[in-house]
């Protein structure tokens, strides 16, 4: 009986001694390894870093990818500035408020070739305002290629071409500010009993001179019609968007070859030889 007593007396205090010893080894639940120490909801609070609820503390597997954020947000990353490049000062296109026309132009809206360096550029008639300033320019209207190709001119028509073939004589005729070739030639004609037919062309802005004195285009041949000459040069575009300037000396002339027999065959195709 005694050696029962001593048996069950050496078997407790083994299970006590190994209570002991697995207590204080630090393997008790709560102490080691179930969830984040108290310092690390510390470093968290600190850095102002939220953890939404449905999201799992950090653990040991997890610790150094927390930190990672929490370097990220207490060090933010610095931009490197970026670098706008700036034109060179030849490289600069000059600033200027007017339409330039060249030989490397395309055409305009209007279809207008290039205009030739050192000639007037087309104004647009609805773009203009007339002045009261009167100015004044040299006007004329004559048919004389007509008498140099009578094989080619219509026969029932032939009283209708005065012998030297000059229908307006050269004369000072005044115009205001804004006007065009196309308003001082109709004007002209009216004052002075001429007969005058023309049509506005939206196509190209412009009027479009059909016939003068009764003498129409395709009168003389397939490639005759009326060709106007301003200062020596046959302009490329209508007589309503050419702006008259003081002291222009401003030809009508009527061709039986498109241009070729009055000095302005290449004016037809928009390349002027003057």
């Amino acid at each position: 009986m005694k050696k029962h007593k001593s048996k069950i007396i050496f078997g407790v205090l083994i299970v006590a001694i190994l209570s002991l010893s697995f207590w204080y080894g630090g393997n008790a639940p709560g102490l080691r390894g179930w969830g984040s120490s108290s310092e690390d909801s510390i470093s968290v609070s600190q850095s102002n870093v939220s953890v939404s609820p449905s999201e799992p503390s950090p653990t040991p597997d997890n610790q150094n990818n927390v930190q990672s954020v929490l370097s990220n947000e207490e060090k933010p990353a610095t931009k490197e500035p970026t670098m706008i490049p700036v034109a060179k000062e030849s490289e600069t296109p000059p600033i200027t408020n007017e339409t330039i026309i060249n030989e490397n132009q395309e055409k305009d809206q209007y279809l207008t070739d290039p205009v030739p360096t050192g000639q007037p550029l087309p104004v647009e008639p609805q773009e203009v305002e007339v002045s009261k300033e009167e100015l004044t320019c040299i006007l004329s209207v004559r048919c004389d290629s007509i008498l140099q190709h009578m094989e080619w001119f219509d026969q029932s028509k032939m009283e209708l071409v005065p012998k030297d073939g000059v229908i307006y004589a050269e004369r000072t005729v005044p115009f205001y500010d804004g006007e065009s070739v196309f308003d001082v030639l109709l004007r002209e004609m009216k004052q002075n009993g001429i007969h005058m037919e023309f049509e506005h062309t939206p196509l190209y802005n412009s009027a479009y001179i059909e016939g003068i004195a009764n003498l129409y285009e395709f009168d003389c041949g397939e490639l005759s019609g009326w060709m106007y000459k301003v200062n020596g040069w046959f302009p490329n575009y209508g007589c309503s968007r050419y702006q008259l300037k003081d002291k222009d000396r401003v030809e009508w002339i009527y061709t039986c070859e498109l241009g070729a027999d009055i000095g302005g065959y290449n004016a037809a195709f928009g390349n002027d030889i003057f």
